[in-house]
């Protein structure tokens, strides 16, 4: 409990509440991870990133708040996948991950913030596949772009979220691959 203390003491509201939500945005992201099923993985991560986006806006991170307002609307789409023949083209991650670099650009202040740009860019494409294992396998180094970026921009919540989504990301390959789930 005195962790806790220390850590928000000097702090203003902002930053608190930006934390807090940081905090149940990073819940959901790791239980994402743990679904049996694309759809279901990419609605949780949706929420997820809109949760991040508020964070970011409230850090003044306009970079990740960019990226996760594209990664937001990406997710939904893509919950749509094997179901709409729009989603379904190549040409939808491809769209995704040139707003992801429009995004980036518009937001462009020094080179870390091409960190969040770039990670969203590739997720673009990771997440479009069906394929669950390649889909948690292939997010994380985007992790690992993302958890640099989160300790650039002083998200606390972030930095945790990472560190716990790598270890959940490998958690849910091991644990699937056991059971011959693709």
């Amino acid at each position: 409990m005195e962790f806790i203390k220390e850590y928000f003491s000097g702090k203003d509201t902002t930053f608190i509440i930006s934390q807090v939500i940081g905090f149940i945005a990073a819940a959901l992201l790791l239980l994402s991870f743990q679904q049996r099923t694309h759809r279901r993985i990419v609605i949780i991560q949706a929420c997820s990133g809109f949760l991040f986006a508020v964070q970011y806006l409230m850090l003044g991170a306009y970079e990740g708040m960019i990226g996760n307002v594209v990664g937001f609307t990406r997710s939904i789409a893509y919950s749509f996948r094997g179901r709409s023949k729009a989603v379904d083209h190549i040409a939808c991650p491809a769209i995704f991950a040139i707003l992801a670099g429009i995004g980036g650009i518009a937001t462009y202040s020094n080179p870390a913030s091409l960190l969040p740009m770039t990670a969203m860019m590739i997720t673009s494409f990771v997440n479009w596949s069906p394929k669950t294992q390649q889909l948690r396998a292939l997010n994380m180094p985007t992790s690992a772009m993302w958890l640099i970026y989160n300790l650039i921009c002083s998200s606390y919540s972030g930095t945790v979220t990472e560190i716990l989504n790598l270890i959940s990301i490998s958690i849910g390959l091991i644990r699937f691959r056991k059971k011959g789930n693709s």
